[in-house]
Formats: structure tokens, C-alpha cells, sequence
């Protein structure tokens, strides 16, 4: 890898570690002497800032994916961009040892260090004139989220969920619906993910997620 065109991603997130994270990439051929043979990579490997070492490799655990695991591991590729939001790392676009685009994305666990979604993504886009962004907090909005159907069960009824005995009237308590409850901002979630935002002078701008 020493000489590829690597696409490295700072995660500050991941097991509260401070890695970079290695996908992909151009690099020279293995059992050749010409420097000219250039292979692409797919391999995932992460970097301990810290100790400024290379950490094991990782094995994907497609035995876990069942039968059709091998779609979920992304082919060869360089110029791909990539994200990394609630500990996933995203693979989008790229182009193979041709030249030829490749459009889909991929989304790696970073925790359980394997591939578990595959979509296609019928745009170009690459390191030469995209750019993939995604923010580091979710912003909520209570009023949108699905309450439990059985909330009112668990905790009891409003007014009386922490009293020894329960109020004489049920008016004397505020709806709940009377609130109004204001946006808050949080890490993403496998729920609430963040979106993904991508940009190129060749598409235009547009939502991944």
C-alpha cells in the first residue's frame, strides 16, 4: 500500500479511539518487478493514531451474511468517497482497475468489522469532483418521533406516574400534547442516522440518505 492512492477518513468516534480508517485504493501489482502493473485494493485496515501502528487486519464476517455475502463486499476500487456516521463507514462510488464507474454504495460496521448493506447508486461520483460530508450530531425533533403505543400502560397516566395515589382528576394534569417540544441535537443512532451529503461538479447536489 505504501504507493496506492489511498482514501483515508479520520474517525474520532470509533470505540472512543482516534484511527484513521484505510479502504480501497491504486496500487502496484504483488509478484511482479514492473512498477508500471497496478492492481486495485478493497481491503479495509485502520490506523491507531495513539500508538502509530497499523492494527491487525480484520476479517469480514461474511459467514454471519449467509449465502449471498459475497455482494456485500464491495469490488476493487479507487477515487471513491466515503463517510462515517454512527459507526458506519459509507462507500460510495469509485472507479475499478478500467476506469469504468462504479455505482453503488456500501456501508461497513466499523464495530463488527463487516459489510452489511449494499445499494446501487446511479451517479458518478469520485475524489476528482465530489466531496462527501456528513456532521457529527443528529438534530431531533420530538414531535416527529413515534411514541410507544404502550407508554401510557408502562409509566401509568399523566399526573399520576409518580404519585403514591392517584390524582381526584385527571383535568388537573397538563396534556401531553399541550407541549411544545423543541429540536435538540444528539450522536447518531442506527434509528436516526445522519444523512450523508454529496456534492459534484458533474451531478447535482443531493441527499444519500
Amino acid at each position: 500500500m505504501a504507493n496506492c492512492y489511498l482514501h483515508l477518513i479520520q474517525c474520532h468516534s470509533l470505540l472512543g479511539n482516534n484511527q484513521l480508517i484505510v479502504f480501497g485504493g491504486m496500487g502496484s501489482a504483488r509478484n511482479t518487478s514492473n512498477p508500471e502493473d497496478l492492481c486495485v485494493l478493497n481491503d479495509v485496515r485502520f490506523y491507531d493514531l495513539s500508538t502509530m501502528h497499523w492494527l491487525p487486519p480484520s476479517t469480514t464476517n461474511s459467514a454471519s451474511l449467509g449465502p449471498n455475502a459475497e455482494i456485500l463486499v464491495p469490488k476493487p476500487r479507487y477515487a471513491h468517497l466515503s463517510s462515517v456516521t454512527a459507526d458506519r463507514l459509507f462507500i460510495i462510488g469509485g472507479q475499478d482497475l478500467s476506469n469504468v464507474w462504479l455505482d453503488d454504495v456500501y456501508v461497513y460496521d466499523l464495530l463488527g468489522k463487516t459489510w452489511i448493506h449494499r445499494r446501487s447508486f446511479p451517479h458518478h461520483c469520485g475524489t476528482y469532483r465530489s466531496v462527501a460530508v456528513s456532521p457529527t450530531l443528529h438534530v431531533r425533533l420530538p414531535q416527529e418521533e413515534t411514541r410507544p403505543a404502550d407508554m401510557n400502560t408502562i409509566l401509568g397516566p399523566p399526573g399520576a406516574r409518580f404519585c403514591d395515589k392517584p390524582l381526584p382528576s385527571a383535568q388537573s394534569s397538563t396534556r401531553p400534547d399541550s407541549f411544545i417540544h423543541m429540536p435538540y441535537s444528539a450522536p447518531p443512532t442506527d434509528e436516526y442516522p445522519n444523512d450523508i451529503y454529496l456534492y459534484s461538479n458533474y451531478n447535482v447536489s443531493h441527499p444519500l440518505l
